[in-house]
């Protein structure tokens, strides 16, 4: 009986052997991984879905959920699974207030457990390209403030750049309060003594994960663009100065948004605003949590209602300079030739300010001459001067045209110039083509904040429609879409947005100071919004 018994167990020991060697390293059998909608990750099988020839796969958890004693933490690895995992639907938006006005899309799901991100594909896994590597890929980081979004909007969907050689990724990261919080309570914690930028690690994971992962896709991992606007193009800068993303990405594109600006200190109070630890300190008092182990235990629904209650924010820049993930200021560590060292591309639109600025209250001329020496110091004459033709028509203009210059296009240029003072590549737009959106507002809006995301991806007829309906593109939408995704994937390919079919792009340098004006027809110009920008160069020379 008892050599029945080691028979038979040595019968399963062997069968489970030779089950075993039919398994993938990530999991998956034999047959499985043949399937093209099966991807083998470092954590587990995938299956996506085959859409019009590109491969999709949604809601991939690239780290562990946030929660519990999670929350407010650097991202942990997912827990691994063996059977394939369904990739069929997108990943629960991260925690955030519901949008109002221009932007607001409808109401959407929420949940702490939101990191996950989503791949286009026309390769297979390890699929070699005429060099050998994989295809380039595209990592997609929303805008929103660093408060708002999520990677799954309609207009963010990767199958037309999938089409024209790239792998796209997007990705979900952490927002707001639950992305952004610094505590002191939270700083004793770390290994580092630091807390907050919670989202900036979650997009670091991210690109980890890609690193590790998307040759199972048909991706290179040596060749990596990171883009983004607004926000995204706010954290492409992050990335792009933190020594923690070195090596991850390999080429940078930055649509309206960088990080050249002062940003508040972690635990000091500065001109550019409230320490992160005394943020945390006024958000513990508001919700009566006297430790971290209460604040923890406040469940988000809570948290964001009394935050709206209270109408509690962390300002206008939730990125904190702390000694780890920002050893110093995002502009110093440029400065200072600490950055990644890659190709960038950098620009913004005509008429930010149209939709973000809508619904500032209009001033008169005294008022607004008040708030110009109150913002601009000793420069308010020359801001005042510089702007006085915008004001002609309407004091409401020169708001918006200054504020867009302000967070947009000064950036780009202070971004391209400090990154060409290295010697390294750099290309500047300014987009100027304007949607027809319908209804009420037309082409009344220019090319407001965020109208080049639609043609960056290729769907023209998924952009700003009102009421949110699917637009009719003109040719002119079309022709754009062609231009934008032919400059965006060059670059990606290549580190040069040059190509076969479209106008040259010059080079950045500070010398020639050259953009190209991006629409139907596109055009080089020189000295970019010059006088205004000069101004506030000067300005910020002397608050260094």
């Amino acid at each position: 009986m008892k050599n029945a018994l080691l028979a038979f167990a040595l019968v399963g020991l062997l069968a489970g052997c030779r089950e075993r060697e039919q398994t993938t390293e990530g999991g998956a059998t034999a047959a499985e991984a043949a399937d093209p909608n099966v991807a083998v990750t470092t954590a587990g099988p995938v299956r996506g879905e085959t859409v019009d020839g590109v491969r999709i796969f949604r809601g991939i958890p690239y780290a562990a959920p946030p929660t519990g004693d999670l929350r407010w933490l650097p991202p942990e690895p997912p827990a691994p699974w063996e059977e394939p995992r369904d990739a069929l639907a997108f990943g629960t938006p991260c925690w955030q207030p519901r949008l109002e006005g221009f932007y607001d899309r409808g109401p959407i799901e929420r949940s702490e457990d939101c990191l996950y991100l989503n791949v286009w594909t026309r390769a297979k896994a390890d699929e070699a390209m005429p060099d050998g590597a994989g295809m380039p890929v595209m990592v997609w980081i929303h805008g929103g403030a660093l408060q708002i979004g999520h990677g799954h909007l309609p207009m963010y969907d990767g199958g037309a750049l999938a089409d024209l050689g790239v792998v796209l990724v997007s990705v979900n990261y952490r927002l707001g309060a639950l992305g952004f919080l610094a505590h002191e309570g939270l700083s004793a914690e770390s290994p580092h003594r630091v807390s907050g930028n919670y989202g900036v690690l979650d997009q670091i994971a991210a690109l980890t994960w890609v690193r590790d992962n998307i040759a199972a896709f048909g991706g290179d991992p040596d060749n990596v663009t990171i883009f983004g606007e607004s926000a995204g193009s706010w954290s492409v800068c992050y990335l792009y100065t933190s020594p923690l993303a070195k090596g991850l990405f390999h080429r940078a594109i930055g649509q309206s948004g960088g990080c050249f600006a002062p940003h508040p200190q972690l635990a000091e109070d500065s001109a550019a605003g409230q320490s992160g630890h005394a943020a945390g300190a006024s958000l513990s008092e508001l919700l009566a949590t006297p430790d971290i182990a209460a604040l923890r235990a406040v469940p988000a629904e809570i948290l964001y209602a009394k935050i709206a209650e209270a109408s509690w924010n962390q300002g206008g820049r939730i990125v904190y300079v702390d000694g780890h993930v920002f050893p110093q200021p995002m502009s110093a560590l440029v400065a200072a030739g600490q950055h990644s060292r890659v190709p960038v591309l950098l620009g913004s639109n005509a008429d930010e300010g149209t939709t973000l600025f809508m619904d500032m209250p209009a001033l008169d001329e005294q008022a607004w001459r008040q708030s110009v020496a109150a913002a601009w110091g000793e420069q308010a004459d020359e801001i005042l001067d510089a702007y006085a033709e915008d004001a002609a028509p309407g004091i409401e203009t020169a708001q918006q045209q200054l504020l867009s210059d302000q967070y947009f296009a000064w950036e780009m240029r202070t971004w391209a110039r400090a990154h060409v003072a290295h010697g390294d590549p750099a290309w500047l737009y300014y987009f100027t083509h304007v949607p027809d959106l319908g209804g009420e507002h037309g082409t009344a809006l220019g090319a407001f904040h965020a109208a080049e995301i639609p043609y960056v991806f290729g769907n023209p007829h998924l952009g700003f429609g009102d009421g949110g309906e699917a637009l009719a593109p003109r040719s002119s939408d079309l022709e754009v879409a062609r231009l934008t995704t032919g400059y965006w994937t060059n670059f990606a390919k290549t580190g040069n947005p040059n190509g076969d079919g479209l106008p040259t792009w010059p080079s950045y340098a500070a010398e020639t100071d050259l953009a190209l004006e991006i629409a139907e027809q596109p055009q080089t110009i020189a000295g970019l919004r010059k006088a205004k920008l000069d101004v506030m160069d000067r300005f910020h020379a002397a608050q260094r």
